[in-house]
């Protein structure tokens, strides 16, 4: 059994700066080294609060990928069912109940799983990615361009490990099937949309989420990005819907800012893919790179450039990509992934072809991967992750 002093790590989600402080001002009353402000990966605990727009969303995420992980939740009325790790507490949220759901968190957690006192740790990274802050003059530029980049392969590819890519059982860890994601459900309304040359709606459990208009190419959220982001993340399921747009959705539409359907169906099978590859998908079939991105429009994920200058010589296989380059096989799988969405990339795959290609693509490759990554990490940071399009994350 563990002691009263051992401190839980305790992290949270989907709270912002103005409700982050205050929360960290309830800790402070709660008890000393009751709990303490963590990572989601390290954490003992997590908070979700339900009423936030993204709550229901992080409820699900949690348990998909944290299963054996205790949560405390908090809403205005009480969940429907019942979860055997989920501590309810109905808001107001007092610091008796609070304290008594730490208690309870205790008694789920294995002998000698939380940790002992320590120092802070650091805080979690925000769901959109940072501004660079200019006022830091005495601050050292390439470290800062490596935070964002960080902060930037978090947000838009994840942080799935690499694994063993001849290990089978490992390398099931790296597909997913975008069919079961909103990722295949835009793609199959935009068809649609097409089709019928009518716009179309696509509803989340809250109501309307998108619109997709084809007679414009315009895309309209009626979500946030982050909202968008965190539903883009977990299988459908069934929660989302299509329908047609009818004449009472016109006031709703109108007050939307639109984007093309490119730019959204880009950054929606970035957030399902989350570093890995479309079931399917060969990893030692060489990619042909069919056209080049648009990345002066579209979101740039961590070395595309350098990524999408091997494809265009001829061909390399995903395997040899991420061994030629260097960088975290997400890098290179969330890539491809974003780039098959659009139609940009083919494998080739009779015999004769794969092997012209490896041959040809190596030769080139060995150089390529050769130029300082520091090189092109100026030239997507200052030139396009630094400019408007971060701006539109950060405000979202």
């Amino acid at each position: 059994m563990m002691t009263a002093h051992n401190t839980l790590r305790l992290c949270h989600s989907g709270m912002d700066k103005r409700s982050l402080y205050a929360f960290e001002l309830f800790l402070s009353r709660v008890g000393p080294n009751a709990c303490q402000i963590s990572d989601e990966e390290s954490a003992d605990v997590a908070f979700i609060d339900l009423d936030n727009e993204l709550g229901p969303y992080l409820l699900e995420g949690h348990r998909l990928l944290y299963p054996a992980r205790p949560l405390i939740v908090s809403a205005r009325r009480p969940l429907t069912g019942k979860h055997p790790l989920t501590l309810e507490i109905t808001k107001p949220v007092g610091l008796s109940a609070f304290s008594a759901a730490l208690e309870q968190v205790r008694q789920l957690l294995p002998a000698g799983e939380a940790s002992a006192p320590a120092a802070p740790a650091e805080p979690a990274l925000p769901a959109a990615p940072p501004a660079l802050d200019s006022r830091q003059p005495s601050a050292d530029p390439i470290s800062l361009l490596r935070q964002i980049e960080e902060r930037l392969s978090t947000f838009y590819v994840g942080s799935m490990p690499d694994v063993d890519l001849d290990d089978l059982a490992a390398r099931s860890a790296i597909y997913y099937t975008p069919e079961h994601f909103l990722q295949g459900v835009i793609a199959r309304a935009i068809a649609h949309a097409r089709e019928i040359q009518r716009p179309v709606r696509i509803d989340d459990p809250n109501g309307a989420a998108l619109y997709l208009d084809p007679r414009s190419g315009l895309a309209y959220q009626a979500r946030s990005a982050n909202a968008l982001r965190a539903l883009a993340q977990l299988p459908t399921r069934g929660t989302v819907s299509l329908h047609r747009v009818e004449t009472h959705d016109t006031p709703a539409l109108e007050s939307l800012a639109g984007r093309p359907f490119e730019a959204l169906e880009w950054d929606i099978a970035l957030w399902a893919s989350r570093g890995r590859v479309p079931v399917g998908t060969h990893l030692d079939h060489p990619v042909r790179l069919l056209a080049w991105p648009n990345l002066t429009r579209l979101a740039v994920p961590p070395e595309a450039m350098r990524i999408a200058g091997l494809w265009s010589k001829g061909g390399i296989s995903l395997r040899d990509t991420v061994r030629l380059l260097g960088v975290p096989q997400r890098y290179v799988f969330a890539f491809y992934s974003a780039c098959l969405a659009l139609g940009h990339v083919e494998q080739l795959s009779t015999p004769g072809a794969v092997a012209v290609a490896r041959h040809n693509a190596l030769a080139v490759g060995t150089a390529e991967a050769a130029a300082p990554p520091m090189r092109g990490l100026f030239k997507r940071i200052l030139g396009k992750l630094l400019g408007a399009r971060l701006g539109e994350a950060a405000a979202s």
